[in-house]
């Protein structure tokens, strides 16, 4: 298990490098991650800025002796994203699902950039900015339930109640990062839920859509949301042993 902890990080490196990949293939930004307007000043330099920095940041996180620096930037990055173009996109279109979406996945992102980067109070205020976002989706699937059921696949019996179930676990892993109690048993299942969605329902949309770049996206969004889950879990199995050797001296 400890294993699977540890490669957290190399699924969260691995989906930023895909993101700066996929928008120089596409020349275009990821339509869901980020949705920046035609009329954006200076668009075309953004998308290749953005590119660069998603491909360097995440090549720098896979490294042993660069991880937390690059981690750290990366977390700047997204952040700086969460106010352009997603809040300005958001306060354009307040009751539109789409956009709080969009912000609350970057802004995830973010928190799990923080997180790994282990500097300063990064790592907390990531935790919280993950954990809030979590919510956005929690209250997403109890609004959007039968939207989200048509997307589950077939083969897969009770999907609307599968939507409430999913939005419950989000609220439940959110308040639990939040409070710090059974941390570890929460981002675990909920990092192998991720595993889960990216294998049998990502995997086979991305298999039968290969063109399509919004499929790509989910795909590596999956994984990287899945990393930071059992980063979660790795570093709240640390501090559980911690504790333990601490009461026993």
């Amino acid at each position: 298990m400890q294993y699977l902890y540890k490669s957290g990080r190399y699924f969260l490196a691995i989906a930023i490098i895909a993101f700066g990949i996929i928008q120089l293939v596409n020349m275009d930004f990821m339509s869901g991650l980020l949705p920046v307007s035609r009329t954006f000043p200076a668009r075309k330099l953004f998308l290749y800025l953005t590119s660069t920095l998603f491909l360097f940041g995440g090549l720098g996180m896979i490294g042993t002796a660069s991880y937390k620096f690059a981690a750290r930037y990366v977390g700047y990055l997204l952040l700086f994203l969460c106010f352009i173009p997603h809040l300005i996109t958001l306060l354009s279109k307040i009751h539109d699902p789409e956009p709080w979406t969009s912000l609350a996945e970057n802004a995830a992102l973010c928190g799990g950039a923080f997180i790994i980067s282990g500097y300063g109070k990064l790592p907390a205020r990531g935790r919280v900015l993950f954990a809030l976002s979590l919510l956005v989706f929690a209250v997403q699937h109890f609004m959007y339930a039968d939207y989200i059921a048509d997307l589950i696949p077939a083969w897969i019996p009770q999907k609307v109640f599968l939507a409430y179930f999913v939005g419950a676990a989000f609220a439940l892993a959110s308040l639990s990062i939040l409070t710090r109690i059974k941390t570890r048993l929460a981002c675990t299942l909920l990092g192998f839920m991720f595993l889960f969605w990216l294998i049998f329902l990502h995997g086979i949309l991305v298999a039968n859509h290969l063109h399509t770049e919004p499929q790509w996206t989910s795909f590596f969004v999956a994984l990287g949301f899945c990393g930071i889950f059992f980063v979660i879990a790795g570093l709240s199995s640390k501090n559980l042993l911690r504790k333990i050797l601490n009461l026993s001296v």
